[in-house]
């Protein structure tokens, strides 16, 4: 082995270098290669699941025919469970275990019933059939193994000749659990929690054990199923046949990859209406351990209330490298947009005036309003455009409602019936709020609009901002 000063300062300087590493897969390869620097010809780090089972192995040292071979005879669960139980404690050099092959039980263990002795004067060096490896474990639960083998020096390892590897384990468990405790998939199901509250997507969670947990509205109307029926129940046991038949193989296909799987099926509801779904199954899982999964559920045809959401999206995906040149024109072309999509007409930009008496009529959208001032009005819970600035809202009302008053004298001259206020986040000094008129009230907001017109209000005040900051 080289000495302690050498392997230290290698150590060292190595350490160092590891902050720069972004991915768990580079820090822990970065790692393994320390280890050789250090006097180990090959090492491996093997992430396992809660069953014991080999998900992914990284090696350094290792010709890939050696690699190839340890990938096709992965150690067996119920041997890695073994030589991770109280059986081996005796050969414990902490953390690490070292089982020799000199070792009569040891090497019954390690060979699975070899009982073969070896000569006498080979007892005291290491033998390539020796097995040195160490355990990091998450929860009271092994993740991964560390193992080292073919060292530069023949001697057998001490507690003291395990010092360097002692030190880059504790870094290996750090860096581990670290990925683990950023990569949980709680931050996962946060996200899709939101997808849930806003309805536009159906999402069924699913627990490891086959139990929904979880049916968001649009999941319900979609599968046309009661979600009490659901909830608390194995998904096998309240779902059609059909439906579980057609998804049984990619269920398993996620569930052994931990990876998503995309695909489209047919699907007859309680009224057998045929139609065409695109789901995705998402596994949820700690490093390699499932722990459930997330269906998201679409239609194809991108009726009933994926119509609007989905329209919005697929223009903006069409007009995304048209939005080119200065800010006016780029906000000219989000508002043209916006309106065609639903209707809208008289599209005006108001802003909240110093004083906060009153909310200024600053750009009109439309050649035909040339009088500004005119839509200038208090600043009060009269004003459509001041309740959607005070509530940091959408606003819609029509001629029907009798609070809103500000708005009688435009719809007079404009030959209106109904109007919507997006507030628009331009920076934090400025409040301003984007009014549009629509020729008939009989407009309607579901949540897929709601959040289409959110949208396009985020990115007409985003593209506001270099005209207001100072």
């Amino acid at each position: 082995m080289p000495s302690d000063l050498t392997q230290m300062d290698v150590l060292s300087t190595n350490l160092y270098q590891l902050k720069n590493l972004k991915t768990i897969d580079e820090k822990c390869t970065f790692l393994l290669e320390t280890l050789r620097k250090a006097g180990w010809g090959k090492v491996s780090l093997s992430f396992l699941n809660s069953k014991y089972e080999t998900r992914k192995t990284l090696y350094s040292g290792y010709e890939p025919e050696a690699i190839n071979f340890s990938e096709e005879h992965k150690l067996p669960p119920e041997k890695r469970k073994e030589l991770l139980s109280s059986t081996v404690d005796r050969w414990r050099i902490v953390p690490f275990y070292y089982l020799p092959w000199r070792d009569e039980r040891a090497r019954y263990i390690v060979s699975g019933g070899l009982s073969t002795e070896i000569p006498l004067k080979y007892k005291i060096e290491w033998n390539k059939n020796d097995l040195l490896y160490s355990p990091i474990y998450h929860e009271g639960r092994p993740v991964a193994v560390l193992t080292l083998d073919n060292p530069k020096e023949p001697s057998i390892p001490t507690k003291v000749s395990l010092r360097v590897p002692t030190i880059i384990h504790s870094v290996l468990t750090e860096v581990i659990l670290q990925s683990v405790a950023k990569e949980h998939y709680a931050n996962f199901l946060e996200i899709h929690r939101s997808v849930i509250a806003r309805g536009t997507i159906g999402v069924i969670e699913i627990d490891d054990s086959g139990k929904i947990t979880e049916v968001n509205d649009a999941a319900e109307q979609i599968l046309s199923v009661n979600k009490a029926r659901l909830l608390g129940n194995n998904y096998v046991k309240v779902l059609s046949n059909d439906l579980v038949f057609q998804l049984s193989s990619a269920i398993q296909e996620a569930t052994d990859s931990l990876k998503s799987v995309d695909l489209r099926f047919d699907y007859s509801d309680i009224n057998n209406t045929r139609r065409a779904l695109e789901i995705r199954i998402t596994p949820l899982h700690i490093l390699f351990d499932y722990m459930g999964m997330i269906w998201s559920i679409n239609y194809v045809d991108k009726t009933e209330i994926f119509k609007t959401y989905r329209t919005v999206l697929d223009d903006f995906n069409a007009i995304n490298s048209k939005l080119s040149g200065d800010f006016i024109n780029i906000q000219q072309q989000l508002v043209k947009l916006m309106c065609d999509q639903y209707g809208f007409i008289y599209p005006r930009l108001y802003i909240l005036s110093d004083d906060h008496e009153t909310l200024r009529c600053v750009l009109s959208y439309d050649p035909q309003i040339e009088d500004l001032t005119f839509f200038d009005h208090p600043y009060n819970r009269n004003s459509l455009a001041a309740n959607a600035i005070l509530e940091n809202e959408l606003v819609f009302t029509t001629e029907k409602e009798k609070t809103v008053r500000d708005l009688r004298r435009i719809w007079e001259r404009l030959n209106t019936k109904a109007a919507i206020a997006i507030p628009l986040h331009i920076i934090p000094e400025i409040k301003a709020v984007l009014v549009c008129d629509i020729r008939t009230p009989d407009f309607f907001i579901d949540e897929a609009r709601k959040i289409s017109l959110n949208l396009f209000g985020s990115l007409i005040g985003l593209v506001l901002r270099p005209l207001f900051e100072k």
